[in-house]
C-alpha cells in the first residue's frame, strides 16, 4: 500500500509539475508572440517616419545649384566674387557658422515666400530667398502680393503658389561653403542676404 501510495503521490507531483511546464511554456509563446508583435509595430512606425523622411527630403536643397541669368551684377558689394566668408543664415541645415566663398553678388530684392509644394509636400513657410526672375511674371513685389514660382532651387518649388512674406534689399549673394556636418559641399547656393554673412580674416 505504501508503495502504491508513493506511486500516486509520484504520479500526481508529475501531472503538476508537467502542467506547470505547459503554463509557463504557454506563457513564455505569448511574451514570445507579444514581443514579435511589438518588433512588428516598431518596425511599422520606423516606416512611417522613413517615409516622413523620405517626404521631407524631397525638400533639400541642390548642392550643385547654376547661377541665375537676367539679375544685374551689384556694382560695389561688400562681399567680392571668391571672398572667404562665414555663413551666419540658418536657411538650412549646417548651414550657420559654415565657411564659404562668395560666388555672385546681384543687385536685386531679395523675397521671402509661403509656398505649397507641387508635389504634395506640407507648407513651407518663409523660405528664403528669392529674386524676382524666380516669379513667373519677372516683377518686383510687396510683402502680401501672391505670386507663382518659376524656381528649382528646392523639388515641388517650380509653379508653386506663394505668398510673399518679406522684403529685403540687396544685393543677393550666391555662395559656396562647406557644411558643418563635413557633407558635400554646396555650390552656388542661392541667396544670402548681406546681414547673412561676415568676413573671415
Amino acid at each position: 500500500m505504501n508503495k502504491k501510495i508513493m506511486l500516486g503521490v509520484v504520479s500526481a507531483l508529475v501531472v503538476v509539475i508537467a502542467g506547470v511546464v505547459i503554463t509557463l511554456q504557454s506563457n513564455a509563446h505569448q511574451k514570445t508572440n507579444q514581443t514579435k508583435k511589438e518588433q512588428s509595430m516598431s518596425g511599422m512606425n520606423m516606416s512611417s517616419d522613413s517615409m516622413k523622411m523620405s517626404s521631407s527630403s524631397t525638400m533639400q536643397m541642390k548642392m550643385d545649384g547654376k547661377l541665375p541669368e537676367g539679375l544685374a551684377t551689384a556694382q560695389d558689394p561688400k562681399y567680392k566674387v571668391g571672398q572667404e566668408i562665414t555663413l551666419k543664415a540658418t536657411h538650412m541645415a549646417n548651414m550657420k557658422n559654415a565657411k564659404g566663398t562668395i560666388a555672385a553678388a546681384y543687385d536685386t530684392k531679395l523675397y521671402a515666400v509661403d509656398y505649397m509644394p507641387t508635389d504634395g509636400g506640407s507648407m513651407v513657410k518663409d523660405h528664403k530667398w528669392l529674386t524676382m526672375i524666380d516669379f513667373t511674371d519677372k516683377m518686383a513685389h510687396k510683402v502680401g502680393d501672391e505670386v507663382t514660382l518659376d524656381s528649382d532651387h528646392m523639388a515641388g518649388m517650380q509653379g508653386a503658389k506663394a505668398k510673399i512674406v518679406q522684403v529685403e534689399n540687396g544685393p543677393a549673394y550666391a555662395v559656396n561653403y562647406q557644411p558643418t556636418n563635413g557633407g558635400q559641399k554646396v555650390m552656388n547656393h542661392l541667396y544670402l542676404a548681406q546681414d547673412e554673412i561676415e568676413a573671415r580674416n
